[in-house]
């Protein structure tokens, strides 16, 4: 399918295939979809992005775009081997997919680096990414990716790689999330926390809804939705630009 706005080109690494939707110019964002799928929201916040003067990237990991698949993908035999979604700490193959992506945005695009946006099942990859020096801007908005309400789901290399990374070159991670939202905790945040100390920029919302950027955005208040995109707006400008 062809969305407006975008071009559609197939981008294989490690034999596999997969659609990336570009837009815009500028320094590279790769937006990574959630569980439910590229929704038209997660279409509309690639717009957004792109609109503010960066390329965006938006690999199409399983399914259709412009389809909201539910909760069924978690069901998918492909989403379960490609996201290990029952691991603490299981590696995904996607995400050395994506983090050939990233290399290949930043060789494209060029600049100081490379952001990713991560988000619900995807949001701990934003954080895999970290292992190439090219991610500079790891964005983990709602990350859900374990069983466990502290474990950000990823191989204890990856965290400590990102851990390492952030503190010697002073890479903040900015993390967002509704407050009561049941899919994401506080424990995971604290986690975060833990980890990235003072480098950790974490946005809590009211509500107990669950997609901050993309589907309950509109959820939000009019405040709030300012807030939200004015600290996503700011981290990728003093990370990709400043």
């Amino acid at each position: 399918m062809e969305l407006p706005g975008f071009e559609r080109r197939d981008f294989t690494a490690g034999g596999v295939s997969k659609p990336v939707y570009r837009a815009g110019s500028g320094p590279a964002v790769v937006l990574i979809h959630e569980l439910p799928g590229m929704v038209p929201e997660c279409v509309e916040l690639g717009r957004k992005i792109a609109a503010e003067g960066y390329s965006v990237y938006m690999p199409l990991l399983f399914g259709e775009p412009m389809t909201n698949y539910g909760v069924k993908p978690v069901l998918w035999a492909c989403v379960w081997k490609e996201f290990s979604v029952l691991s603490t700490h299981g590696k995904s193959p996607a995400a050395d997919w994506l983090r050939a992506l990233s290399r290949k945005a930043f060789a494209e695009r060029g600049g100081k680096g490379v952001a990713a946006i991560g988000m619900c099942f995807t949001g701990r990859f934003a954080l895999s990414l970290m292992m190439d020096k090219e991610l500079i801007a790891p964005v983990l908005c709602q990350p859900s990716s374990s069983y466990s309400d502290s474990a950000l789901g990823i191989p204890e290399t990856e965290w400590d790689n990102a851990v390492k990374r952030s503190k010697d070159e002073n890479i903040p991670v900015l993390g967002l999330r509704f407050e009561e939202d049941s899919l994401c905790r506080k424990a995971r945040f604290d986690t975060l926390r833990a980890g990235f100390e003072d480098r950790f920029r974490e946005v809590v919302v009211p509500g107990s809804k669950h997609s901050v950027l993309t589907m309950n955005f509109k959820d939000l208040s009019p405040d709030d939705q300012k807030r939200v995109w004015g600290e996503l707006s700011g981290f990728l400008s003093r990370r990709l630009k400043a």
